[in-house]
């Protein structure tokens, strides 16, 4: 009706125009003939139909007139709303430009936009061309049209049901559909709506339902859907066409269909879709298993008086066991016929691609067989996260027997819960800007833990303390960490002086582990002596070699402005060593500096060390992992990311090794000159730190060797004598980085951990028949695979046991982990649909538990 109406109105505009020139004419008989040829306007996108918000909406405008232009006025409606009016004063005939226009973070425009250019001259001629671009925009409105799904079936009398959401973040005004022909349908909610007006304040989502009469008994109808959000933008949904079908003499059965994934788990979702003219009465599923009923559920639907129904039912299959097992899933649905006319699944085409009865074309009947899902009934539960994001990091709390998750993207911890297998929608909405890694406060080498999780912020220099008891779940307090000055060193004649190159490195937190110093005598961890082993995302103000480069460092936890009690460590021991020297490697000299309010500056590595570095090679990856062992007395790290060397490094690290130059002075001349006191020329001060826990040098150099680039994650067991470290294959080191085997693992997926009471030295059975005490059962290792199972390995003869299959592949971080009473052990996983939980049963393990070499040789 409105292109009617403004038809009608530029009609009239015309009509007015002429009369006016006739008038002038007439008053003018030989008078300048008066300009009556119109612009010309062209609007062109400049990239694509569809465009990103981010690169703005782009289109060119060229218009151009016989005489000189007065204006060009674009309007935009649909998922932008406004004007830009362009006015010209002096005589220009021709005109061109390429326009951009620009939103800011957080804009609602979006959708299909269109533009309507109008040229206008002197003379008050105008010409317009339209064109629609479709701005994509997450933040834009959405508007779908649930029902009627696309090929709906309907019949005179029948219902039939219309389902329309809409979200937008600024607010949706209004919602409705449009149906057409009008008349045929009739409404009988009382009063009857097609639309529904929100007054402030808007909310961000809404869906608006409503069921129709159907009026005529044969043809079809149009029906789409439509939203308005705060600003005015108006979106529509894709339009459905419901087609009209006679009742009479029905004696057919529904066409039914249904959906459902090839692996689901036991609780997952089967989707059935029924339709029939004379509306349907009931709808549900069969479940077969070695051709013996499993399931049947239905349920009744008939007050609906609906000619296309669709549910959604839960298996239900709980207690079905082993696991995987194959099953059958058929549909089911009965019509309101006298005859009562009911069917199986008949059709294979699903939602939300209906199956249709067309009279165009014969297609032959499909086969019985092809009807009928042979479908996988997989391990696991797995839950989506409450609102969306993307985990970095995951780590288990026995004592709660909750799964905590962080969150960057949304800036929260997400908290999973065993006992109810859900989320707590709340989580922890205070873990700090962009929390990465994650770990537990440890209280002993026994592998006891306090309900308190430390966070690294990747958004700041900080590590985030939380409190996550039940009924708490609050920030404990926020440790700042100090920036780093790494520095090199050199005697420079003449003159005789010190050159001391200085390399600031203020990175940000990554991944984070905890260990722990004992109390003197017993498992206990000493209460000053708690520390956090991080790695670190490089800033992009950091100055070669160290841009785009990671550090290893180690900060003691403790809530004190005192800078007494406060202590940090660079791991400067992975790259550096006092025994070698050459050409090419620099002395070291390292600085750590707090700034306000504790403004302390310390020299913790001295030249008087003479630690020398190949510098190039002294930083790692920009994102190297970090896993602390079950009993707190190890980590492993592992360089992944974008590196610079040849081949990626895994340190290890032990907290049972001392921790050297803590709080001592060291002075030393680094020539041997004097000045005429005797004092020398050249010199160095401070406190020279050496961590005799971190893998020496040559042991990381070594492990380079023997391994390949791009590591994907680590692993390390209970008391950090295997560990785990997953590149182009599993590689399984020993508590000093020494390679003991290999293990397959395929490309595309990255997760693996280890049996949660594994606690076998990587070179040792440890079983009995080999002089050790260990359960051959609890010498496992689990990695996932892209295809969504899960092999599961020997760690010492590196084969493989078998396999867990899940119903999506794991993409990130894999836990296993066990409760407090080490009478139940879970594997968790982080899939694209969410978290996936599977309690593991005891897995035998076939390999040799006595010598498989025979008696030894004499």
């Amino acid at each position: 009706m409105r292109l009617v109406t403004r038809g009608t109105a530029l009609w009239g505009m015309s009509a007015l125009a002429l009369a006016i020139w006739a008038c002038e004419t007439t008053r003018n008989p030989g008078g300048i003939q008066r300009d009556v040829t119109s612009p010309a306007i062209v609007l062109t996108n400049a990239a694509g139909d569809t465009q990103d918000i981010a690169g703005g909406l782009r289109f060119n405008v060229s218009a151009v007139d016989n005489l000189a232009l007065k204006s060009i006025q674009l309007t935009f409606s649909g998922g932008l709303i406004g004007t830009l009016d362009t006015t010209f004063t002096g005589q220009v005939k021709t005109y061109a430009a390429a326009r951009t226009l620009t939103f800011g973070a957080g804009s609602g425009a979006g959708g299909s936009i269109q533009i309507i250019g109008r040229a206008t001259d002197g003379a008050s001629n105008f010409a317009e061309d339209t064109i629609t671009i479709f701005l994509s925009n997450v933040e834009a409105l959405r508007v779908r049209l649930v029902l009627p799904a696309p090929g709906t079936l309907a019949s005179t009398g029948k219902g039939i049901a219309v389902d329309v959401i809409a979200v937008q973040n600024s607010g949706i005004a209004k919602i409705g559909f449009l149906v057409s022909p009008p008349g045929s349908v009739t409404n009988p909610t009382t009063p009857p709506n097609d639309s529904i007006i929100f007054a402030p304040p808007f909310a961000d989502s809404v869906e608006y339902q409503d069921t129709l009469i159907v009026v005529p008994s044969s043809g079809t109808f149009n029906v789409v859907g439509f939203a308005e959000d705060s600003a005015g933008r108006r979106g529509f949904t894709n339009v459905v066409t419901v087609q009209i079908q006679s009742v009479a003499t029905d004696v057919a059965a529904p066409v039914v269909a249904h959906r459902i994934g090839q692996r689901v788990e036991v609780d997952d979702t089967i989707h059935v879709r029924a339709q029939d003219p004379s509306a349907i009465s009931w709808i549900g599923f069969r479940v077969d298993t070695s051709n013996v009923l499993m399931k049947f559920d239905s349920v009744n639907v008939a007050a609906g008086n609906l000619t296309d129904v669709t549910r959604h039912f839960t298996l239900g299959l709980q207690g079905l066991s082993p696991l995987p097992r194959s099953i059958v899933v058929r549909g089911y649905a009965c019509d309101a016929a006298i005859a009562r006319n009911c069917s199986f699944t008949n059709s294979t085409t699903l939602i939300p691609s209906p199956p249709l009865r067309s009279k165009a074309a014969y297609t032959p009947p499909l086969a019985p067989m092809a009807l009928i899902d042979t479908v996988i009934v997989v391990a696991g539960v797995t839950r989506a996260l409450p609102f969306g994001g993307r985990i970095a990091d995951a780590i288990f709390n026995g004592n709660d027997s909750s799964l905590y998750l962080t969150n960057p993207q949304l800036g929260r911890v997400e908290i999973f819960q065993v006992s109810d297998t859900s989320f707590v929608a709340a989580g922890i909405p205070t873990a700090g800007p962009q929390p990465w890694g994650i770990a537990l406060w440890p209280l002993d080498t026994l592998g006891n833990y306090k309900d308190t999780i430390i966070v690294a912020n990747s958004g700041g220099v900080e590590l985030s303390v939380i409190d996550v008891r039940a009924g708490v779940r609050r920030l404990a307090w926020r440790q700042d960490l100090p920036d780093y000055i790494i520095e090199t060193y050199r005697i420079l004649t003449p003159p005789l002086r010190e050159e001391i190159r200085v390399f600031d490195v203020s990175d940000r937190p990554q991944y984070v582990g905890t260990v722990c110093r004992v109390t003197s005598g017993t498992p206990n961890c000493h209460a000053d002596s708690v520390f956090a082993i991080y790695s670190t995302l490089p800033t992009a103000s950091s100055t070669p070699p160290f841009n785009g480069r990671a550090t290893l460092r180690m900060e003691k936890l403790i809530d004190t402005p005192d800078t007494a009690q406060l202590f940090s460590h660079l791991f400067w021991e992975l790259a550096g060593d006092s025994t070698l020297s050459s050409d090419s490697r620099d002395t070291l000299r390292i600085e750590m500096r707090r700034g306000r309010p504790y403004n302390e500056q310390r020299v913790q590595l001295t030249a008087c060390a003479g630690v020398t570095i190949d510098l190039a090679r002294f930083g790692l990856g920009d994102s190297t992992y970090v896993r602390n062992s079950g009993n707190f007395t190890h980590a492993i790290m592992g360089e992944g990311g974008n590196i610079t060397t040849a081949f990626a490094r895994v340190v290890g690290y032990t907290s049972k090794a001392p921790l050297l130059g803590r709080g001592t002075a060291s002075f030393c001349a680094t020539n041997g000159a004097v000045d005429t006191l005797g004092r020398p020329i050249v010199s160095d001060s401070g406190e020279d730190h050496r961590d005799l826990g971190v893998t020496p040098y040559i042991d990381v150099s070594d492990f380079i060797s023997n391994t390949g680039v791009n590591i994907h994650s680590v692993a390390t067991n209970f008391n950090g004598g295997t560990n785990l470290v997953r590149a182009d294959s599993i590689y399984f080191l020993d508590e000093g980085m020494k390679l003991k085997g290999t293990a397959e693992a395929p490309v595309g997926a990255f997760g693996m951990d280890m049996n949660y009471n594994h606690a076998f030295l990587a070179g040792d059975p440890g079983t009995p028949i080999f002089g050790g005490g260990g359960n051959p059962n609890d010498r496992i290792a689990f990695s996932a695979r892209p295809d969504g199972n899960i092999d599961v390995w020997d760690t010492f003869f590196y084969g493989l046991i078998g396999g867990i299959v899940v119903r999506d592949p794991i993409t990130g971080p894999m836990r296993v982990a066990r409760n407090a009473a080490n009478t139940r052990q879970w594997l968790f996983g982080v899939t694209v649909n969410g978290v996936v939980m599977v309690e593991l049963p005891v897995i035998t393990n076939p390999f040799p538990s006595k010598p498989p070499w025979g008696p030894p040789i004499r």
